[in-house]
């Protein structure tokens, strides 16, 4: 017992009561975390019956789904090093121009989903799963694995799924190309929804040090992974404004140390998620009596505070009582008022942590806690 909360009592249910769905977001190679995830999960007894992935998450998510332990995911995922992955294709570059379609080549990568998902449909897949990606023909995202869009090679659905623009070369399915679907929405928690889920375990790797700088680097992949990154953020706003409810389970992993394109040190970054997926999941009301309850004594000695709720904090020595952040946060966490203190939620269990407050505060005076 820890912080005045009561130990977990209720005897354990291995087999939930409930139809799970986990939501495996974008982010790069920061998508490595989603293991660490998947290992806690495990360690935790928790029952996952749907997967849906974006771009890396849908990478993870099907590995996930063809019946693959975190483990076996590690071993496999291993295999995507930047060295042969990100082969640069210079001589296209020199002999096409403008007129090339991506910076690097990728086949390999191509070759590696069909390796290890030899699916040729979606119904063959050991555990229901879907993923999203943006046609550049219509500018619609289409949701594979749904009726209409599940006849089609699993490995081809990740790679498009995951083709990021200018980056890889758009897969052609069906007479339409597509790049990633994170372009337009980078946790698929629409899609989830749309499965009409009892409970939702989504990770969103957008997470951020927002009063932290980066580095500018005179670069062209500098420029248009920071571009995408920021974009991301922006769209990812709306998406849990509108989607995280009472159902929804929502992990956020401190993974903004790490470049979306760099290859991380892979064992501490599944650490990181790890850790991250069993303090949140052993701490929220929604999967806390799911849990082992051995794992969940464990941890109620280790986790100082549940993560169940966020801490809002404003400098009114900063604060300039613009409104903006009233207006901005979907949960009425603060008051537009012209004097005095604007939190009206200083424990907000309702938080989006979509951060939306924190980044578009004018004067930097919001700073958010327990995230």
């Amino acid at each position: 017992m820890h912080g005045g909360r009561r130990a977990a009592t209720r005897p354990w249910l291995p087999e939930a009561p409930r139809r799970t769905v986990l939501v495996l977001g974008g982010g790069g190679m920061r998508g490595y975390c989603h293991i660490g995830i998947i290992r806690a999960i495990e360690r935790l007894g928790l029952r996952i019956d749907e997967v849906v992935g974006t771009s890396m998450g849908a990478v993870m998510g099907s590995l996930y789904a063809t019946g693959m332990d975190s483990r076996r995911i590690e071993e496999v995922a291993s295999e995507i090093t930047i060295k042969d992955y990100f082969k640069s294709s210079i001589l296209k570059q020199l002999v096409k121009g403008f007129r090339h379609t991506s910076f690097y080549k990728g086949r390999t990568f191509h070759a590696f989903l069909r390796r290890w998902l030899p699916q040729q449909v979606f119904g063959d897949m050991p555990r229901p799963f879907f993923c999203n990606a943006l046609s550049l023909t219509s500018g619609k995202s289409r949701f594979f694995g749904l009726p209409g869009a599940d006849d089609v090679p699993v490995a081809d659905a990740v790679y498009a799924s995951a083709c990021l623009p200018a980056v890889f070369e758009p897969l052609e399915i069906q007479g339409d190309h597509y790049v990633d679907g994170g372009m337009t929405e980078t946790l698929g928690l629409r899609l989830a929804a749309a499965r009409k889920p009892d409970l939702v375990i989504a990770i969103d790797l957008s997470h951020r040090d927002l009063h932290a700088r980066t580095n500018f680097k005179s670069s062209w992949l500098h420029i248009v992974t920071q571009t995408y990154e920021v974009m991301g953020q922006a769209l990812n706003e709306h998406n849990l404004h509108r989607f995280v409810d009472a159902r929804t389970v929502l992990i956020k992993p401190k993974v903004s140390q790490f470049g979306i394109l760099d290859m991380p040190d892979v064992r501490e970054i599944v650490r990181v998620g790890e850790r991250e997926a069993l303090e949140v999941l052993t701490t929220h009301p929604l999967t806390r009596y799911l849990c082992d309850p051995v794992v969940v004594a464990e941890f109620d000695r280790n986790v100082t505070l549940p993560r169940d709720h966020v801490r809002l904090e404003v400098d009114a020595n900063a604060c300039i009582h613009c409104g903006i952040c009233a207006a901005t946060c979907a949960t009425n966490g603060f008051a537009a008022v012209p004097l005095g203190d604007v939190v009206r939620k200083l424990h907000n269990y309702e938080c989006t942590r979509d951060m939306a407050c924190e980044r578009n505060c004018p004067t930097g005076a919001i700073r958010l806690h327990n995230i």
